[in-house]
């Protein structure tokens, strides 16, 4: 008997660990699932062309810095590094315009924001950190994604940085829109190779937050 009870006690712990990993999956999903729910987006469709100018692109997965990780979190640029991506894109692109501010490459703007301490303890980007780390520059965090805010920038030569999903229905993940052309939205996405401009049609043209990064 003594023998039974001890058998039937070592099968029981070999279904404890599993079980508990089971369970810490589903919390994790559903963790995720509840953070996403509140995010309402908006479909864009431009009601006119803004040029696309020379744009300075930047990837994410560049292997001068896809391994770098994003201040003292697990998070590495490579996978998570879209909106520092976006931001150096969008300074530069203007510094390339306008001769106004620098050009900062998406690792250096990383290294930096590391440094400054603008990133939290889960690698998210803190905007007030940000102006406080660049008094040199104006953070726009908008509180909800209007069209008619987008062409304002646009038109200003601004690049606004908004927030979608990957194909549409994947990851969340930000672009940088850098104009509009034969009635869609062209975009600079850290995902493709040195930031290859693409349509916001290849992320379902929905749009769930927008921010906007520029020299003074």
């Amino acid at each position: 008997m003594a023998g039974e009870s001890a058998t039937r006690f070592i099968k029981q712990r070999r279904w404890i660990f599993p079980a508990f990993c089971f369970v810490l999956c589903m919390a994790a999903g559903l963790a995720g699932w509840l953070k996403g729910r509140g995010e309402k987006g908006i479909v864009l469709q431009p009601k006119k062309d803004n040029a696309v100018g020379a744009v300075v692109g930047y990837s994410q997965k560049n292997p001068e810095w896809a391994e770098d990780k994003l201040g003292d979190s697990p998070y590495k640029m490579a996978g998570s590094g879209c909106l520092t991506s976006c931001i150096a894109s969008a300074l530069s692109s203007q510094q390339e315009a306008t001769g106004i501010g620098k050009k900062v490459t998406a690792g250096e703007l990383n290294h930096f924001f590391s440094q400054k301490e603008v990133y939290n303890e889960q690698g998210d980007l803190v905007w007030s950190r940000l102006e406080e780390a660049m008094p040199e520059i104006t953070v726009l965090v908008a509180s909800s994604v209007k069209q008619t805010e987008i062409e304002s920038l646009l038109a200003k030569g601004y690049y606004p940085i908004v927030k979608v999903k990957v194909g549409g229905h994947g990851a969340f993940h930000w672009v940088m829109l850098a104009g509009s052309r034969d009635g869609e939205y062209i975009c600079m996405d850290p995902l493709k190779e040195n930031g290859e401009l693409v349509s916001l049609k290849t992320h379902g043209n929905m749009v769930y937050r927008m921010r906007c990064v520029y020299w003074n």
